[in-house]
């Protein structure tokens, strides 16, 4: 029987895994590395390469997995495992001990160290075959998909495998294959139409595999295939697409497919990491209609390791001090400052200093940017009393609310303790949201703000006019100002036209009693021109890019 313990996944580098390997032999009659996926034994040279040797489970003369495979189950829940199998008379002690190996390239690989120890007392005939009868019942059903029948995953992993292992000299491809927005197929057919075309999509990746090829099912829309070379790849794809297609006949939905390819070039990786690679290429055009698959490329993974670091090591640089706010002054007509946008930059250990273009997206694709607004705000309060009784007392400061803010933090609390903590008043502290914002959760995100207006603070539309619901929401939203952002009428080649659309637009702020801001003001005759239209304050180069604290106090005791 299975057991769990408490563990700590343990790190090892290629440069160490052998030697602390060998260490073990001395306690153990077997020490190796197993591929809980693959279901095989992995060796790695001294050079880092990964070599995969025989079928894990042939210790015990089977044929397919162990119906109680413990370094799956370690595999998968990340804690130790142990069982006991009984083989030629003898019985093996198993434990099955979860590990991450930072391979040459720098990838985690996640496999289990196997220590193994055996005694000569034979187990009783009817153990023996209870363990047999498992073996023998548990084969199909450990490969293939129940829903499908097509190969699962672990039954790709263990294909693709063989397949990769007996053609070294073909050109093969293994291949990631989903459908975009499959969830809207359970709602605008249901339930049973969703299972039916995923029997379907099934059906047909194993055909157009044919005996040459695999094809399996990860989970939920997400299909593997591994191929040799086609004469026209594209085409053979676009086959694939064409037929899934024909699976629903609907005017208002039609069923299309990505695709992410992955060359092996390296056979001695694990099928895992090739999976994950095209994997990768896929998820980079899933919102591009214009291509519908892609190559992984050595670029994404390089992004993906900056990713991955940046995700890792967020909260303890966030811990050291290492994100600061950098200021852009708001000016009015007359050179007046009002005040400033709180922006977040990056400031490494090096001195380079990174835009939030580079981490910003990354931090709300993984739910972190709630814990680094939340700090902006702390450090935006923290300035503001820092410049009270001083000649900035009368600067306020503008700080950004993601969508993404209102699912993970208490809005309405935070920011009103904020100003009870630093003994600042909340007409100081502006709070931008987007559109999208109130968009998402309309009447109980604006429940919020208009509690945060009722406390005396000042909330602005940040990007006004990029949404869909501009209108809509100045109907609905009673905000304090309203920002323009000057990049989205710059599209425009016809001024004139600009120029009836923006004062139209502050026309109607100034009747709904709001501020207009205008932002991205690059030039004297933008200036002088949004000036002339009724706008009240002005943000942009013209005046400064964003700057560090000192350097904003800096600018601004030359204007106050």
């Amino acid at each position: 029987m299975a057991t769990e313990n408490t563990y700590q996944v343990k790190k090892y580098s290629y440069k160490e895994i052998n030697a602390s390997m060998d260490s073990m032999r001395v306690m153990f009659d077997i020490v190796r590395l197993v591929d809980a996926e693959e279901c095989r034994e992995v060796n790695i040279s001294a050079d880092g390469e990964l070599c995969f040797g025989r079928e894990c489970y042939a210790v015990w003369n089977a044929d397919h997995r162990c119906a109680n495979c413990t370094s799956f189950q370690a595999c998968h829940t990340q804690s130790k495992k142990s069982r006991v199998e009984y083989f030629n008379g003898k019985t093996f002690q198993i434990q099955s001990v979860p590990i991450v190996l930072t391979l040459k390239d720098e990838s985690p690989y996640c496999c289990n160290l196997e220590l193994i120890s055996f005694t000569d007392d034979a187990a009783s005939d009817a153990m023996l075959q209870v363990e047999k009868d498992k073996w023998e019942t548990s084969g199909y059903l450990s490969t293939h998909d129940t829903l499908t029948g097509i190969l699962n995953w672990d039954g790709f992993c263990k294909g693709a495998r063989n397949l990769i292992s007996n053609n070294s000299e073909k050109k093969l491809f293994v291949i990631s294959a989903d459908v975009d927005n499959f969830r809207l197929v359970n709602t605008l057919f249901g339930n049973s139409k969703g299972n039916e075309v995923l029997v379907g999509i099934a059906k047909i990746l194993e055909e157009m595999c044919g005996s040459s090829g695999v094809a399996g099912r990860c989970g939920g829309v997400n299909f593997a295939l591994c191929i040799d070379e086609k004469d026209d790849l594209e085409k053979w794809l676009r086959q694939i697409s064409s037929k899934v297609a024909e699976l629903i006949h609907s005017p208002s939905f039609t069923l299309t497919m990505h695709f992410g390819i992955f060359d092996v070039k390296n056979q001695n990786l694990p099928i895992s990491i090739m999976y994950d690679r095209s994997y990768m290429a896929l998820e980079s055009i899933r919102t591009d209609e214009s291509v519908f698959y892609t190559y992984f490329t050595d670029e994404l993974l390089e992004q993906a390791v900056h990713e991955q670091k940046i995700i890792n090591e967020f909260k303890s640089n966030l811990k050291s001090g290492q994100f600061i706010i950098y200021l852009q002054p708001q000016v009015t007509k007359d050179g007046v400052i009002e005040g400033a946008e709180c922006l977040v930059r990056w400031c490494l250990p090096s001195g380079d200093v990174l835009p939030p273009l580079e981490f910003i997206e990354i931090l709300e694709q993984v739910g972190l940017i709630g814990s680094l607004d939340e700090y902006v705000w702390e450090l935006a309060a923290k300035q503001l009393s820092k410049w009270k009784g001083t000649e900035f007392d009368k600067l306020y400061l503008s700080v950004n609310v993601s969508p993404k803010d209102f699912y993970y933090l208490d809005i309405a609390k935070i920011f009103p303790a904020l100003c009870k903590k630093y003994d600042i008043s909340p007409s100081k502290l502006h709070i931008e949201i987007t559109e999208t914002a109130i968009a998402d959760e309309m009447s109980g995100n604006m429940a919020i703000l208009e509690s945060l207006q009722a406390n005396g603070f000042t909330v602005e539309i940040d990007d006004f006019g990029k949404g869909s619901s501009s209108l809509g929401l100045l109907k609905d939203l009673k905000a304090d100002v309203l920002k323009i952002d000057m990049r989205f009428i710059q599209r425009s080649s016809d001024d004139d036209r600009s120029n009836v659309i923006l004062e139209s637009v502050i026309d109607m702020a100034k009747k709904l009693h709001m501020e207009v801001i205008s932002e991205g003001i690059e030039t004297k005759a933008q200036l002088n021109n949004l000036s002339e239209l009724g706008c009240d304050v002005f943000q942009g180069f013209y005046f400064s890019k964003p700057i560090p604290v000192a350097a904003f106090e800096q600018y601004a005791k030359k204007i106050l």
